[in-house]
Formats: C-alpha cells, structure tokens, sequence
C-alpha cells in the first residue's frame, strides 16, 4: 500500500505530455539513450535527466537537447560508453523523468515512454568485493482516477550473479587451424593464448568473474576462421556470457619486416577513449615497450585505433553479396572493421552478421540492445625483431599492464 500512495504521491506533479524514448541501448557498464518530447510552452534555461525515488531523492543526468520545430530531441550522450553509469546507482527504485527548468525553483517533471523496439533489460554489475547488484530498466503504466502515465524505470537490487553471467571476456586471438601471424618458430595464436591464459588468472585472483573464448583445446579440425559465427563460436559465446568488456589479444604483423613496431589499441570509433588510452598507457609502461609508430588516418589517440570500414571496402562487400546473391549489409564509412569490436556491440556498433550470408553463420546477438565494451590489443608486431624478443621476454610485463588497467579503471569507481 505504501508503494502505491507514494507513486500517487511521485505522479501529482507530472505533466501530462509525455516524453518519446526513440533509441536506448546499454553498451558495456552504461545506459545511454536519445528522445524527443513535442513541447511549445514557456523555454526553460535548462533541460535533464532526473532519477526519482519515492522518499523525494532525486539524481541528476546531465544531457545534450536541442531544440526542434515541434519541441526538444535530447540525449545522454553522443558517445556509446557514457550516459547513465550503471554500476554506481545504489539500491531502490528509481523512476526516470524529464525535467525542465525554468528558473525561481521552478520545474516541469515529464514521463518517458518507450517508442523503441526493445523492451525491459536486465543487467548485473561487476563482480567486486564478492558482491553484485541486479539492475532491472524498464516501462510501465501508472494509472489513477485522474490519468494513466507511461513510465521509464531503474530498479536496482543486490544480487548473486547468475551461472551463466560473467564481468570480462578475455580473447586469445586465431587459434585451431588459424595461427595468425607468424615469425622465426612462433605464432600468434600459442602467443596470444599464453598472454590470455596468464590474464585471466591474474584478474580471478582479483575477484572477477571471467571467460576465455578459447583455452588450448580446440583443434585444427573444429576451430579456426570459419568457426566464428558457430553456435559456440567466439562471437556468440562473448554474447552469451552477458559480460561488460572484452578483451581480444592479439599480435600484430606488417608485408615488410622490422618496418612498424609498438602497441596498438583498437576500439569502436564513437565511443569515449579513456580506457582505450589507459589500456596503451599501461602496456608501454609495463611492457617496457612503445606505442606503436603507425599513422593512419584512424589513429584517435597516441597507440588508440579506430579501425572503420573505407569505400573501397563498402564497395568490396556489395560485390561479394551480388556473387553471393544475398541483399548487401548497411555498412557505412563509421562502421567498425575489426568483427571482435563491431559483432560484440550489438547496434551500438552496427553489427551486422545476421545470417543472410550462409557460407558465414550468424552473430545471435547482431540486433541487440546490449553490448560489451569492446577492446582489441596489438601488443606488438610480432615480425619486429625488438618487439618479438621483448614478447617472449617480458610476458609477465605486458599481462601486468592489462591487469592494471583494469584495476585503475574498471574496478575502481571513478
């Protein structure tokens, strides 16, 4: 009964018109969602998000609007990985509103309905101090004699994270009957693995709870690059796992030997690059390396890549779906290159395998709301004598630059 009244209480003062939910996606460990609301009143000085709960607390989302013909389109965010921090919102239920400022203390609250495709979602934060919480987002319809409102949720709960539910995705690179790329005895794939296996077990050793793509075990006659979009190939078992991040590891290779050396990171290009920076940052330093001496026109940031799609390449996968007969992919010049980057992000990062192309199997997870954030290392060129002595060498270091990363960045609250 107390939750009843209270809601009563909550929906007196909001307006009638509601707000228009039209994009929301979770990408890793935020909620980041666009909208509009058709308005012509009085111009307020400042448009945001509120979070509200029933005892009167109230949690501010800064947000980007603009005004429009008919009224305000706004968003939390014009990059993927920022919006509505999931992890740090404490435990009640928290009823998200509009709210417009007008100055004086005076306010306008206003609903959000939701007009996208997708309906509730569920998410279980990171795994730390042994403890997670489960944050259910959802819509609902609050009704009174006076009205009936739609309504946008966030209730936050602690929880034991479930079986089937992971913080990280590590990623050994190739694999099976894919080596990747090889120099003087070694290969990628056993390098990558040896890298992947030693991070894993130093991030468990820090209480989280993590998956490995591949461990070793996998043959020559079931793995390899034709594997990827299997049932339990690399791509739907990282979206399967629920997780926040992955991390694939790789090395990296060049046509002429000895010609580029360093760290490279890879990640989508509209997201914000903090951690891809912190991830560079730390490999240089631990690795006792360098970043990567590689200009490209996709080069965001001193060792951070964001490797997008050219129109030769556009134009390239048209003719493969005309030979294949099967209708072309929407792949734009922002879309991600790299698969372990853009097929792990859902529609946050434009994936698309989606089983039109039968020689290629299917990502289950290509129209998803969901994402992980999505990180690939190039720890090194591994046909760069410097660099593949200093690999083989100083292992220890470069995995010590990934845990710390984490650490500094994922584990800690900022």
């Amino acid at each position: 009964m107390y939750q009843k009244k209270g809601e009563d209480k909550l929906f007196e003062n909001v307006e009638e018109i509601e707000a228009s939910l039209t994009k929301y996606i979770v990408y890793g460990t935020h909620l980041n969602m666009d909208g509009k609301i058709v308005y012509d009143g009085e111009e307020p000085i400042d448009i945001d998000i509120v979070l509200k709960t029933i005892k009167g607390e109230e949690q501010e989302i800064n947000i980007d609007y603009e005004e429009t013909k008919d009224g305000y389109s706004f968003s939390t965010s014009d990059k993927i990985n920022e919006g509505i921090n999931l992890e740090e919102l404490s435990c009640n239920k928290k009823y998200v509103f509009l709210r417009f400022e007008y100055g004086k203390k005076k306010v306008k609250y206003y609903s959000i309905r939701n007009d996208t495709e997708f309906s509730d979602v569920e998410y279980y934060t990171i795994s730390k101090d042994n403890t997670n919480k489960r944050v259910n987002v959802g819509f609902d319809i609050h009704s009174s004699e006076e009205k009936s409102t739609n309504y946008m949720y966030i209730n936050v709960n602690k929880a034991r994270l479930p079986k089937d539910v992971y913080d990280i995705v590590i990623d050994p690179g190739h694999g099976g009957s894919d080596p990747g790329a090889q120099n003087g005895g070694y290969n990628e794939a056993d390098l990558t693995l040896e890298f992947a296996k030693k991070v894993k077990t130093e991030l468990e050793n820090l209480g989280l709870k993590v998956l490995i793509t591949r461990d070793g075990t996998e043959t020559e006659e079931n793995y390899g690059v034709n594997t990827v979009y299997d049932e339990d190939g690399r791509v739907n078992l990282v979206g399967k796992s629920r997780a926040k991040y992955v991390i694939s590891i790789h090395l990296n290779s060049i046509d002429e030997p000895n010609s580029e050396n360093g760290t490279e990171v890879y990640t989508a290009p509209n997201i914000n690059f903090e951690l891809a920076k912190a991830f560079a940052s730390n490999i240089v330093k631990y690795g006792n390396t360098n970043y990567s001496t590689l200009e490209a026109t996709y080069r965001k940031e001193k060792g951070v890549y964001a490797r997008t799609f050219k129109n030769w390449e556009i134009e390239e996968s048209k003719e493969e779906a005309k030979k294949g007969n099967y209708e072309p992919y929407n792949i734009t010049e922002n879309t991600p290159y790299l698969y372990m980057i853009r097929e792990t992000g859902g529609i946050a990062t434009e994936a698309y395998i989606d089983g039109r192309n039968k020689s290629i199997g299917k990502n289950n997870y290509f129209d998803s709301n969901i994402g992980l954030e999505a990180y690939l290392l190039e720890l090194g060129y591994i046909n760069n004598e410097k660099d593949l002595n200093n690999l083989i060498k100083n292992q220890d270091g470069y995995v010590k630059g990934i845990v710390e990363t984490v650490k500094e960045n994922i584990l800690v609250t900022k």
